[in-house]
């Protein structure tokens, strides 16, 4: 099992920013997480990517994300696991430069819900959910529902994403009435009937390949073997580990 060192930088606004990084081998992909806005078990959530062979972790919270960008780390992957809000014109303009390299991106659970005020965000992403305090329309906020078991069917076995991944359980929070984009290749869905249908997507957004998965509230989904390959899955399909 790999070691992971963690990086303690200087507190903003009173919450201690993490930095954490992975030995890397030659020929590991390089991946950043990128968290900030929501609370997540975090121990649990870093040990998922531990096991992850020839995957090699940094992480950083937004905003500080960004000035990793713009001092020039390159990453082949990057997986959202935030639900942070400010964005400024040069931080959009550093997040857009990534999809014109074709940086994989994953967008995690809460992620959905990012950048509330920047409409191209949710084109990049594939959808949204949109959270009260930023719409005056009620019938758009999203629903949610803590700790419930999902039946998840994988509706598309042929992509790479759920290779490997059978349908499968999983207690997690379900999410309802989120505003989906088109032109999105659906991977996985549940019957819940505190869920929306559809748990998983992949498109491309100008040169990058984009992985969403709704699930991951907790620790309880961490431990998942099935939503932890996907998650695996994603950032070797997005990064286009073939053909590197």
């Amino acid at each position: 099992m790999k070691k992971i060192l963690i990086l303690l930088i200087a507190p903003v606004l009173l919450l201690a920013l993490q930095q954490c990084a992975l030995k890397r081998g030659t020929g590991d992909l390089s991946v950043l997480l990128v968290t900030g806005g929501h609370a997540y078990d975090t121990s649990e959530f870093l040990a998922m990517f531990d096991d992850m062979d020839g995957i090699e972790i940094s992480t950083a919270l937004k905003p500080v994300a960004w000035q990793k960008l713009k001092a020039g780390e390159e990453f082949d992957a990057m997986v959202f696991y935030d639900m942070y809000q400010e964005i400024s014109e040069e931080e959009k303009k550093i997040f857009l430069a990534e999809f014109e390299k074709g940086t994989g991106m994953i967008f995690l659970h809460h992620s959905l819900g990012s950048h509330q005020e920047w409409p191209e965000y949710a084109g990049l992403v594939g959808g949204k959910f949109y959270i009260s305090e930023y719409t005056p329309d009620t019938s758009l906020v999203l629903g949610y529902m803590h700790d419930i078991n999902l039946k998840v069917k994988v509706i598309d076995p042929q992509h790479p994403v759920t290779e490997g991944v059978e349908d499968y359980e999983i207690i997690d929070e379900g999410y309802t009435n989120i505003e989906l984009k088109p032109g999105l290749r659906y991977l996985l869905e549940t019957d819940h009937p505190e869920c929306d249908p559809y748990l998983g997507w992949a498109h491309v957004a100008n040169n990058s390949r984009v992985v969403y998965l709704m699930g991951g509230h907790d620790k309880f989904a961490y431990q998942n073997e099935s939503f932890s390959r996907l998650i695996e899955n994603a950032i070797r399909w997005t990064a286009d580990e073939g053909n590197r």
